[in-house]
């Protein structure tokens, strides 16, 4: 029975660093072309993405209002398409409608809709819903908590 033994000397079969780069470089650029083509085909990702978005843009008006001890006031703007939060401006994409509903106090309908947090924690609550062409999701804030759910 012959016994093999490896030495540091001995011929191994392997790849080399640059055969290893030409692999990642190729993998990288199919996936660029594959990437974009494979989104269009799950319909409904881009809204469901800007529905997590708006849920944490409520969640960070929420802590902007305890961490400041002043009332945050969100505000969407149905006729313009875009939701402020103090200074930002965040547009809608197209397609894409929000309505709010709940929110404890009366509306005008030519008017803004506001959804209010206070320093405490607490909300006006409201169940914000983000419609697109075939799909839609809510979102609910709690008004006692002030916390923000995502409904997938």
């Amino acid at each position: 029975m012959k016994h093999r033994t490896w030495s540091a000397g001995s011929n191994t079969t392997g790849f080399t660093l640059l055969e290893l780069l030409v692999v990642l470089t190729i993998a990288t650029l199919a996936l660029t072309v594959a990437l974009p083509r494979f989104a269009a085909l799950l319909p409904g990702a881009e809204l469901k993405s800007y529905s997590r978005q708006t849920a944490a843009l409520l969640r960070l008006a929420r802590s902007q209002a305890i961490a400041t001890g002043n009332i945050v006031l969100l505000t969407l703007n149905s006729e313009q398409r875009q939701t402020q939060l103090a200074e930002q401006i965040h547009a809608w994409p197209d397609g894409v409608t929000l309505t709010l509903s709940g929110t404890g106090k009366p509306q005008r309908p030519d008017a803004p809709a506001e959804l209010t947090f206070y320093p405490d924690g607490t909300s006006s609550g409201a169940t914000l819903l983000v419609a697109g062409e075939h799909l839609r999701y809510r979102i609910q804030v709690d008004w006692l908590t002030g916390r923000v759910y995502f409904d997938d």
